[in-house]
């Protein structure tokens, strides 16, 4: 690689400013005004982790043409060096401060790790990785010593459980619940509707009748997503048949997101719960595990005691977490799923009747994964719930071709294909939405709503048109692939504003997100809140739904100058809706090719929806999302593998 291309590569829009500072600040510390090689890879790793991996696979760069958008040997392109010769010049010695390279000397304080294997890493990335990865080891090798339960028992944790018999098909949802209660690290994966909370209800009630004081926290990544959490346990606890004392513990326990759970210290990426000082937690179950990103979970898992337990649940076909790192689906690829160690295998037997398999490869996290298949929801949304399916059928090699076909062609009232609306019917086509009368809401049975309802409903200001307001809320969402162009969340956000008469920043009605994380006031990137006049003194404020235990009302008012950074929320990016659900959904792809687009973005916006998927896609960009997996570079599953040096 020559000295020209390196300034070939600085040119403008090769990379961000903040990759080319870091690269030009690395060629300064080793004194070296033009090496190509170093700068080069300094440069695409910092980018990886803005595109979302966690490290930069030199392997699958080297001799290859950069940038990747341009066409080999054009003008602007850049040819990168062959793989060994990169190796050969990051390895030299002279760039050890610059360039870590375990085992032979470890991460230290050089920006640069490189890995055997050709995966290079920004420091901390790669001290993240090796924090999960260390914390899995351990846990991976604790066995409990687990009380004989009687014969029947499992099934009578949940009125949706069966009972066992022999030679029957076993039941994954109460194998689950085992897996989980034997095992100090488990995973939990499944679509929506396939029992993650009736299982987790059911392993909760489990855990305190054998140990009433067992110290239990429940955590998501998002306020929503901590939100849903708790509504989903209560409502599950409520079905369950347990005594008075036990209902009343399993209602207290606390659920927070991983943010307020862990602290924040103000002004420092440390948290208050850290290795030096662990939570004081026997056992934590993490919900919408995909969200999380790299970082925020190797911070979770530094805070855990050497004795703490941790259930991770999530959709591993989801999108990955916004920030760098795919982390669950690393783990779920790390292991066999539904099989069991042999001794608790044996001992399943013997509580349900069923044989299930047992470990029988040498992957890591083989017996600490159980994969729930059957929706159990999917009679009151079987459309919606099977192009679900077929999305995730893709994996195994189902035709793309066919499923784009099948969705662009429907028309039923619980999911409906329309083509993109060309920008000047834009305006029409989404007043037509948000002003049809299509909503229903708990409280009102019987009635339709609209979703410009809840503008009206700030008129009353009153605390029960608020609950109405927010019931509308949740009733719908409009859900964009991208955030700018004709079809992105913020030209849509300002038709809605325009067509609703919100010309001011703040206007009653209007739904706001937070964009920030902002621990001293309790509210996180993600969370959702409308704009309302204060009942209790008509000043105009945002309300946020109190999740707090012993709050004294069920919302919380801020005054808009207090709110964090934010914005309105007709519209949000599919991204941000992770760890949501709507029972109604207008999703929006956009009219051209973009690197968002994947089958993984696809699959999360439907299965937001409860109950209607309204679509607008051209069928071709429809067609490229189904076949373009997510991918996102990682080393996590590999280093798992390897044998601890």
């Amino acid at each position: 690689m020559k000295t020209e291309q390196l300034k070939q590569m600085k040119s403008p829009g090769a990379f961000e400013n903040i990759d080319l500072v870091f690269a030009e600040f690395l060629l300064k510390t080793v004194g070296q005004k033009d090496n190509p090689l170093l700068f080069a890879a300094a440069a695409l790793a910092s980018r990886a982790v803005r595109s979302g991996h966690s490290c930069c696979d030199l392997r699958l760069l080297a001799e290859t043409s950069f940038p990747e958008e341009l066409p080999p040997g054009a003008a602007g392109t850049v040819r990168l060096p062959p793989l060994g010769e990169w190796l050969d010049a990051l390895r030299a010695p002279e760039l050890r401060r610059q360039v870590a390279v375990p085992p032979e000397t470890p991460p230290g304080s050089a920006p640069l790790v490189l890995d055997p294997d050709g995966r290079l890493y920004l420091n901390r990335y790669y001290v993240y990785e090796s924090r999960i990865i260390g914390e899995l080891r351990k846990r991976r090798g604790q066995t409990r010593k687990l009380p004989e339960l009687a014969p029947g028992k499992l099934a009578s944790l949940s009125p949706y459980f069966r009972q066992g018999e022999p030679g029957g098909t076993t039941d994954f949802q109460q194998l689950a619940v085992y897996l989980a209660h034997g095992s100090a690290f488990s995973v939990i994966t499944g679509g929506p509707g396939t029992g993650k909370t009736t299982v987790v209800t059911a392993l909760l009630a489990l855990e305190l009748e054998q140990n009433p004081t067992l110290e239990i926290f429940l955590c998501a990544p998002t306020g929503k997503a901590q939100a849903r959490m708790k509504d989903s346990i209560v409502s599950g606890v409520r079905n369950l048949e347990c005594a008075p004392a036990l209902r009343e513990r399993l209602l207290s326990i606390p659920c927070r997101t991983i943010h307020s759970l862990l602290k924040p210290k103000r002004f420092t990426t440390r948290y208050f719960y850290n290795e030096e000082n662990p939570l004081p937690a026997d056992l934590v179950v993490v919900d919408e595990a995909s969200m999380i990103s790299l970082p925020l979970m190797a911070n979770l898992f530094a805070a855990l005691r050497p004795d703490a337990r941790i259930l991770l649940l999530g959709d591993k076909n989801q999108l990955a977490s916004v920030e760098a790192g795919s982390v669950l689906s690393d783990l779920c690829a790390s292991g066999a799923a539904n099989t069991l160690p042999p001794e608790l295998a044996e001992a399943f037997r013997r509580q349900t009747s069923w044989q299930v398999p047992t470990v029988s490869d040498d992957r890591p996290l083989s017996g600490h994964i159980a994969e729930l298949k059957v929706n159990y929801r999917s009679k009151d949304a079987p459309v919606i719930s099977s192009v679900a399916e077929d999305i995730r059928a893709l994996e195994d090699g189902k035709p793309v071709e066919e499923l784009s076909r099948r969705i662009a062609a429907l028309a039923v009232p619980e999911f409906t294909t329309l083509p993109l609306p060309p920008p000047a019917k834009l305006d029409e086509m989404l007043v037509r939405i948000f002003f049809a009368r299509t909503l229903e809401v708990r409280n009102r049975p019987g009635e339709k709503f609209a979703p410009a309802d809840m503008v009206s409903a700030a008129s009353e200001g009153t605390m029960e048109s608020l609950a109405f307001a927010f019931e509308l809320l949740d009733s719908f969402r409009i859900l964009c692939a991208v955030r700018n162009g004709s079809y992105g969340v913020e030209n849509i956000n300002s038709i809605l504003c325009g067509r609703l008469g919100m010309h001011a920043r703040f206007t009653p009605g209007m739904p706001v997100m937070i964009l920030r994380n902002t621990p001293e006031l309790d509210l996180y990137n993600g969370d959702v809140g409308l704009i309302w006049r204060n009942p209790l003194n008509e000043r105009l404020c945002a309300a946020f739904r109190d999740s707090r235990e012993n709050a004294p009302l069920p919302f919380r008012f801020l005054s808009a100058a207090e709110l964090p950074e934010n914005e309105t929320v007709f519209a949000m990016t599919i991204h941000k809706s992770q760890g949501s659900g709507f029972r109604n959904v207008l999703t929006i792809l956009p009219d051209r090719a973009s690197p968002v687009l994947t089958r993984e973005l696809v699959y999360t916006a439907i299965t937001r929806a409860e109950r209607v998927v309204t679509l607008w896609s051209d069928p071709g960009i429809l067609e490229q999302a189904l076949r373009t997996p997510t991918v996102r570079h990682s080393g996590l599953a590999s280093h798992l593998a390897e044998e601890p040096r």
